[in-house]
C-alpha cells in the first residue's frame, strides 16, 4: 500500500486503510473500490488523499501509529469534550474520565510498538482539523515521552494533556480560527489567549474537585504549549528554564504537525522542511534534548511515501531506521524517466552519496 494525493487517486483504486469523517465516524471502509463520486466527496470535505493498495507498492504494509478503530473513538471523545466547553454546559464529576481513558489507551498502543519508527501520515477533515491535530499531537508528544523514559503513569498524564492541549480555541471566535487569510495583530492577539483560556477553563474543574483526572502537571502542560526557549513564545513569555516539561514536549509535537498538515489556505509543508524547521528552531524555540529525542524517533519519510532522488530516481519508502531518517530502504521504481524492473535500495548503506530531494504526487 501507499499514500496517494487525491488528485492522482484513480476510479477503480482499492482503499488500503479506511477514511475517517468529521467525528471519527467512518467514511469509506478498508477494500472499497473508489469510484469518481468518492473523490468528489473528498474533494468537497477537504480530504487530501488516501492509502491505497495498488501494483506499485505490492507487499507494503503501513502500520498505523494508531488504529482506525482507537483513532475514531478518541476523535469522538474530544469533539465531545470541546464541544461541551464551547457551549458552557456544568461538567459533572469526572467528566472527563472518558477522555483519560483513551489517552491510557494510546499510551498502551503506542508503547506496544515503541521499537518501530513513527510513520504518521494522517489523513484529516478540514472542518474536524482540531480534533484530529489532538490526536497526532498526542502520538507525537507520547512517542517523545517514550524517548525521555516516562513511566505509564506519567505518560498517561502526558497524553491527556496533549488531547486537550486546544481547547481554549472554542473560547475564541470561529471567524477568527478559521480565518482563510494572514490574521490582522489584533486578532492574533485573541489567538494568543487560547492556552490562558483553556488552563482557566479546565482548572476550574480541577480547583473544585469536578475531575479526578486533571492534574496540575496537565494543566501546565497545556498552559504551556505555545511557550519557547528564547522567551518568545506565549500568553506568558516565559524563558526555557520555566517552561514545564509537558509543555515543550507537546510545543515540538504540535507545531510539527501544524506545518505538515493542509489547511483551507495553504498547503502542508514536505516533511523534511516541516523536521528541517524543527531542528532549526532547537535550542532557541524548542527544547534541545527533546528535539534530538524527535529527529530520532519520527519517520521524515513515512513508509509508502514515493520520492525522487538526486540522480532523478524514483523509489518508495520501504522502511525507516531510527536515527537515520533521510535514509530509508527504497523500492526503486523509475530511472531517467522510465519504469524499471522495481529493486530494494537501501540508503543508510548506500555508498553512492544518493540524498532525497522530494517527494513525488503518482
Amino acid at each position: 500500500m501507499r499514500y496517494v494525493p487525491r488528485n492522482c487517486i484513480k476510479p477503480s483504486a482499492e482503499l488500503a486503510h479506511p477514511i475517517l469523517g468529521i467525528n471519527g465516524e467512518i467514511l469509506l471502509q478498508k477494500g472499497v473500490k473508489m469510484k469518481k463520486s468518492y473523490i468528489r466527496r473528498m474533494e468537497k470535505l477537504g480530504i487530501p488523499g488516501a492509502y491505497i493498495h495498488d501494483a506499485l507498492s505490492e507487499g507494503v504494509e503501513v502500520v498505523n501509529s494508531l488504529s482506525s478503530e482507537l483513532r475514531a473513538r478518541t476523535v469522538r471523545e474530544i469533539s465531545r469534550c470541546y464541544s461541551q466547553a464551547e457551549t458552557g454546559q456544568k461538567a459533572k464529576r469526572d467528566d472527563s474520565a472518558g477522555l483519560f481513558r483513551m489517552a491510557g489507551e494510546i499510551v498502551d498502543e503506542l508503547t506496544a510498538q515503541s521499537d518501530m519508527m513513527l510513520n504518521l501520515f494522517d489523513v484529516k477533515v478540514y472542518d474536524s482539523y482540531t480534533f484530529y491535530h489532538c490526536v497526532n499531537v498526542t502520538v507525537l508528544s507520547v512517542v517523545i515521552g517514550l524517548g525521555l523514559g516516562y513511566a505509564r503513569q506519567r505518560l498517561v498524564k502526558l497524553a491527556f494533556a496533549a488531547l486537550l492541549h486546544d481547547v481554549g480555541k472554542v473560547f475564541i471566535s470561529p471567524a477568527i480560527i478559521n480565518k482563510p487569510d494572514a490574521l490582522t495583530p489584533e486578532e492574533f492577539e485573541e489567538i494568543k489567549q487560547h492556552p490562558r483560556l483553556g488552563y482557566d477553563y479546565l482548572n476550574k474543574w480541577y480547583a473544585s474537585g469536578k475531575s479526578a483526572a486533571l492534574s496540575p502537571a496537565v494543566l501546565m502542560g497545556i498552559r504551556d504549549h505555545h511557550e519557547r526557549m528564547d522567551a518568545s513564545g506565549y500568553p506568558s513569555a516565559k524563558p526555557g528554564e520555566k517552561i514545564t516539561e509537558f509543555g515543550r514536549i507537546i510545543a515540538v509535537a504540535d507545531v510539527y504537525d501544524a506545518l505538515i498538515s493542509d489547511r483551507p489556505y495553504r498547503k502542508g509543508l514536505f516533511t523534511a522542511d516541516a523536521m528541517e524547521y524543527i531542528l532549526s528552531g532547537a535550542g532557541s524555540l524548542f527544547d534541545l534534548r527533546i528535539v534530538g529525542i524527535f529527529s530520532r524517533k519520527v519517520a521524515i519519510f513515512p513508509v509508502g511515501t514515493c520520492v525522487m532522488l538526486s540522480n532523478g530516481s524514483i523509489g518508495l519508502v520501504l522502511e525507516n531506521f531510527e536515527g537515520l531518517t533521510q535514509r530509508p530502504l527504497l523500492r526503486i521504481i523509475e530511472e531517467g524517466g522510465v519504469n524499471v524492473k522495481p529493486y530494494s535500495l537501501d540508503l543508510s548503506q548506500d555508498a553512492l552519496n544518493l540524498t532525497i530531494i522530494s517527494t513525488v504526487e503518482m
